[in-house]
């Protein structure tokens, strides 16, 4: 699984670097106070973008070391805002499979019997049918869609817990960083959400194509 989601993490990596460069473009217009507008974002992204541009030339290093500050359990607890067994693997018999008309319920437990209820169970199971089906393309797209939102999810949480306060001790008027500071929070819920969502989509993508297997 490690070898697979490094791959998946690779092809992600166009889209985090641009997430990182809008929010520090973002960032950087909003710490030159009364001129922050549309332009001077624009502005700077251009000078973000630059090829030649010390920050282009950094992104790479920027990307991989805000995707590392987190580990992946702590990623999730982000994500599924549990602190306890928060991958979705670990409820998806209890839980989430009831939710999803595609599976075949009566099919799984002819294969597997008693399916497991307790999280860690749970999790155990779900993971041999990942490394059993791996390579469907629904499930590795559907991976490769909660691997992205994820981190950045994640990023997004660092990013509102210290962009603010580079805000508010700067010359930032206090309204503009007010105001900066809920459009992060805002952020980081709406990509925690969606997150959320293709987590749960992918781990009963996997049990979908195990019901429906022979």
């Amino acid at each position: 699984m490690a070898k697979r989601q490094s791959y998946l993490k690779t092809k992600n990596v166009f889209y985090l670097w641009t997430f990182i460069a809008i929010n520090c473009a973002v960032f950087l217009a909003v710490i030159i106070g009364d001129q922050f507008s549309y332009q001077s974002v624009q502005h700077f992204w251009e000078r973000i973008r630059t090829k030649d541009g010390i920050i282009a030339v950094c992104m790479p290093f920027i990307a991989i070391i805000l995707n590392g500050i987190l580990g992946d359990l702590a990623k999730a607890r982000l994500v599924f805002l549990r602190w306890r067994n928060p991958l979705p693997g670990s409820r998806v018999f209890s839980v989430l499979m009831n939710t999803d008309p595609r599976i075949d319920v009566a099919a799984l437990k002819r294969k597997h019997g008693s399916l497991p209820r307790s999280p860690k169970d749970q999790n155990v199971l779900w993971y041999q049918l990942y490394k059993k089906h791996a390579a469907a393309l629904t499930i590795s797209e559907a991976h490769r869609l909660y691997l992205l939102t994820r981190d950045m999810t994640a990023i997004s949480a660092v990013f509102t817990f210290a962009f603010p306060l580079c805000a508010f001790f700067s010359s930032t008027h206090k309204e503009t960083a007010f105001y900066y500071t809920v459009a992060l929070v805002g952020q980081y819920l709406i990509l925690s959400a969606s997150a959320r969502n293709y987590g749960n989509r992918f781990v009963l993508n996997v049990v979908t194509e195990e019901s429906h297997s022979k």
